[in-house]
């Protein structure tokens, strides 16, 4: 235990009385290395429980009465990190955001399952892409002995600590869940990982045992809900059962073809007649939702024909005013409206709306960039240099730097020669985010044309 910990641990115990785990209450504090902000707010669930504002010295406490759930909790503090709490808990953390998740570490009653579960959540980024992604040219059956292997060797440990840390059965039930499907994730993607691995056209079904473990899954506990491998092999379970079921039996037009707009529909009514737990057919469902209208391009009289099935389906879902909101705003940046009212600041400081900025122009082009984002900042400034020289060129191309603090944004405008006359940057990311719906598409470019949208969805590197 390092000093700080040992340290808190002590303060800990001697302001709270010592605690043993059939205490009722839950205690959770911690400290905060280099904080992004001033507090840490404690979520149930999507229900946020409540707040503790960072003190002098960067540390956070919580008090959890003998009302609490027991189970899986999430903190926030620009990151998110899964936590589980137990009556009797007295859990510790230490976290640096400058590397939040490998910096992360738990002490006090309560450590050892949480230990475990970021072991695992650690362990499975790095499988994933440096074992299981190599794997995916097997075939099927060689690919599941591997992947079950692993699985295995997960289990045993989970085994191990059950017993030297005596876990209770509630805790290792959540820790079983992760490791089971993680594993049936990894082969809920094989079909169309194998296919890109090996460049075939085609898409090669596994044979029926390859999916034995469906047979064991359950759609209907709530408390498997916000277990993140659990909610991951959902998205990828309706998705990948959408697709083949299409391509397999939807015939349109005489020919079976998927487009964006059946796929997605296809999907809402899969879940709704598999999904018995309403949050996860909430979230679920939100999750189509938010990529059908957010990452296909499709046209908007396809988005309206979605939102009306979608209002059909899951009237009632508990996401339905954030769906609506953005069918809202991809409404308004439909051609020939005017670009919703946001400031920008300028390098003099002045503010202006885009709107504005649109109208000084005939021909407007905004583009977006961060700082941070060294490598497409390049790229982003190299494209429109090589628009601005053509000689059929008519546009004035906008820079809006979307989270670059003032004075690192001042410093890259200068030291790369950028216009500061054609350079702004974003007063709120999250509202120009709502508002003109970037997603972190940082390729997307909004073409204007006399203060009036043409075109809100283009991308930089299309035609102009």
């Amino acid at each position: 235990m390092n000093k700080f910990l040992l340290f808190l641990s002590i303060s800990f115990l001697i302001s709270c009385g010592e605690k043993q785990k059939n205490s009722p209450y839950i205690y959770f504090a911690g400290e905060i290395v280099n904080p992004k902000n001033d507090s840490v707010v404690l979520y149930k669930d999507d229900r946020k429980v409540c707040a503790s504002k960072l003190d002098s010295n960067n540390r956070f406490a919580f008090e959890l009465d003998s009302s609490a759930e027991e189970g899986l909790y999430h903190f926030g503090h620009k990151e998110v990190q899964y936590i589980y709490l137990e009556k009797g808990d007295s859990l510790l953390i230490r976290v640096n955001t400058v590397d939040f998740d490998e910096s992360l570490v738990f002490d006090g009653i309560g450590q050892e399952i949480n230990n475990f579960l970021l072991e695992m959540f650690l362990t499975h980024e790095n499988e994933e892409l440096n074992i299981v992604d190599k794997m995916y040219v097997l075939e099927p059956s060689d690919f599941s002995k591997k992947v079950d292997s692993l699985h295995d060797i997960k289990i045993s440990a989970l085994n191990n600590l059950k017993v030297d840390a005596n876990l209770s059965d509630n805790a290792v039930t959540i820790a079983k869940t992760g490791i089971d499907y993680t594993t049936y994730l990894y082969k809920e993607k094989y079909p169309f990982k194998h296919r890109r691995a090996l460049k075939e056209k085609a898409l090669k079904q596994p044979p029926e045992d390859f999916y034995a473990y469906r047979k064991d899954l359950t759609y209907n506990n709530p408390n498997y809900t916000y277990i993140t491998p659990y909610y991951n092999f959902m998205k990828q379970h309706f998705g990948g059962m959408s697709y083949i079921n299409c391509k397999e039996g939807c015939e349109i037009n005489g020919s079976y073809y998927v487009n964006q707009l059946h796929f997605s529909e296809h999907q809402l009514k899969l879940i709704d007649s598999m999904v018995g737990e309403k949050n996860l057919k909430d979230n679920l469902m939100r999750n189509v939702a938010l990529n059908y209208l957010l990452r296909s391009d499709d046209t908007f009289d396809n988005n309206k024909l979605f939102m009306q099935g979608l209002h059909t389906i899951a009237g009632k879902n508990k996401h339905i005013a954030e769906i609506d909101s953005l069918f809202v705003n991809i409404e308004r940046l439909q051609p020939n409206n005017s670009l919703p009212t946001i400031y920008v600041q300028g390098f003099n400081g002045d503010e202006k709306t885009l709107k504005t900025i649109s109208e000084n122009d005939k021909n407007v082009v905004f583009y977006f960039w961060m700082g941070e984002n060294n490598k497409h900042f390049k790229h982003i400034i190299n494209r429109v240099n090589k628009l601005k020289s053509d000689p059929n060129n008519k546009n004035t191309f906008i820079g809006i730097s979307l989270r670059t603090d003032k004075q690192s944004w001042e410093n890259i405008i200068k030291s790369n020669n950028l216009d500061q006359e054609t350079q702004y940057r974003a007063k709120s990311l999250k509202t120009i985010n709502n508002a003109l719906i970037i997603n972190g598409k940082l390729n997307r470019a909004i073409i204007t044309e006399n203060g009036k949208i043409e075109n809100a969805f283009a991308n930089m590197y299309g035609e102009f």
